[in-house]
């Protein structure tokens, strides 16, 4: 019996250190940030503006679609401040909230393009600073102000960031997080990109709404923005830099005014970096996988020869891209194909020596030479349209 006291005792003097629940915070006291935007005001100042859903507006979807700018009211709340520092920004909001400001369910942060011009780099400062923010978040440049986008009315979500979040997690679009963006910024010979975004009326609708709409790609030039890759040269660059499972569709000119429409699916990408001669050359190898969505052009896709027609196509409009991504890198003075890196890997020696204080000027001599390889797999479960006769080719 005095041993089972003793421990007894032993056992309730432990408990006493334990520390409990005292420095919990209820979800009910918490502001969940969805998405946050930063923009440059003309005094030099910072705009840092936060969206936070309603809690007591969440509701299911009502009338017309149940989406965050319908006549119903809005689920969230948009508010901004201005400051000297995005931490300012954030402690000017704070004070006017009765629930503290969240970060950890944040998956975008808008910037916008004024401030993308001046330079970013102070943002990862304050983001990783934080244990709440995620280097997983995706980072965002818009045309025009970030909070622009933020007052965007969607109709398929209850939250423009929920909109933003899904295209950019489409495979039309290289998902790019605050990491990718600072891997970028300290590779050697590479020079970042980010998601390029705008916001568009929608067109005769019978309830107008701001849609939020896919641009392409920022350039970087360090943590400056320099210009921007849009339509064809976006697609060439996500082909390029090795995003394997894809989804672009492209439009084929196939003589005589015809056109066809296909979707790449897949692509695969080898880039070998030669010095012949202490010239720089690249010999940039894809294959490409695509099916062909419509086709106006009646060709008899039961033959071989009207099938390699159509690839070689396919591998014209791909090698077009790639070049045109290239054209647009030289002219913006970037390398956003990180061709320098692939330079750095195969010769440190002659990177160093010769083409790292000159990079990326250096790239304008090299010589690229683009081979691209096709395959139609799928023509869909007709070879011709169903209304008109089978006619050769």
């Amino acid at each position: 019996m005095n041993a089972r006291s003793i421990s007894l005792l032993l056992l309730l003097l432990a408990s006493t250190l334990l520390s409990g629940c005292w420095d919990r915070t209820e979800v009910n006291d918490m502001a969940f940030i969805l998405t946050s935007a930063i923009d440059l005001e003309k005094d030099g100042k910072i705009r840092y503006t936060v969206m936070l859903p309603l809690p007591g507006q969440m509701g299911g979807a009502t009338g017309g679609g149940g989406g965050g700018g319908s006549s119903s009211g809005k689920s969230y709340y948009i508010d901004s401040e201005v400051g000297a520092t995005y931490r300012e920004c954030h402690m000017k909001l704070q004070k006017r909230m009765s629930r503290r400001m969240f970060l950890a369910h944040r998956r975008t942060i808008l910037v916008g393009e004024d401030l993308a011009r001046q330079g970013i780099r102070e943002l990862f400062d304050t983001v990783p600073r934080s244990p709440e923010s995620r280097m997983t978040t995706f980072l965002v440049v818009t045309k025009g102000k970030a909070y622009d986008m933020m007052n965007s009315t969607p109709k398929f979500e209850h939250f423009p960031s929920e909109a933003i979040r899904e295209l950019i997690k489409s495979k039309s679009v290289m998902d790019i997080n605050f990491k990718d963006f600072g891997i970028s910024l300290s590779l050697p010979g590479a020079d970042p990109v980010a998601v390029y975004m705008a916001v568009k009326d929608s067109e005769q609708g019978v309830e107008s709404s701001k849609e939020v709409e896919l641009k392409g790609y920022a350039q970087f030039r360090h943590d400056k923005m320099v210009g921007t890759l849009e339509n064809d040269a976006a697609m060439g660059l996500s082909i390029i830099n090795g995003q394997k499972m894809i989804s672009h569709s492209i439009t084929l000119q196939m003589g005589d005014g015809q056109i066809m429409a296909a979707r790449i699916y897949e692509a695969l990408t080898n880039i070998n970096t030669k010095l012949v001669n202490q010239k720089l050359e690249y010999d940039i190898a894809l294959n490409i996988k695509a099916t062909l969505m419509e086709d106006t052009s009646h060709y008899d896709l039961s033959q071989t020869k009207n099938i390699l027609l159509v690839e070689d196509s396919i591998s014209k409009k791909v090698k077009s891209a790639i070049q045109e991504v290239i054209n647009q890198s030289l002219k913006n003075n970037v390398d956003s194909c990180e061709f320098g890196n692939f330079l750095w890997r195969a010769y440190p020696g002659e990177w160093k020596s010769q083409f790292e204080k000159n990079w990326p000027e250096s790239l304008k001599d090299a010589k690229f030479n683009i081979q691209v390889q096709s395959q139609l797999t799928d023509t869909g479960l007709i070879f011709d349209n169903v209304t008109r006769e089978r006619i050769s080719q």
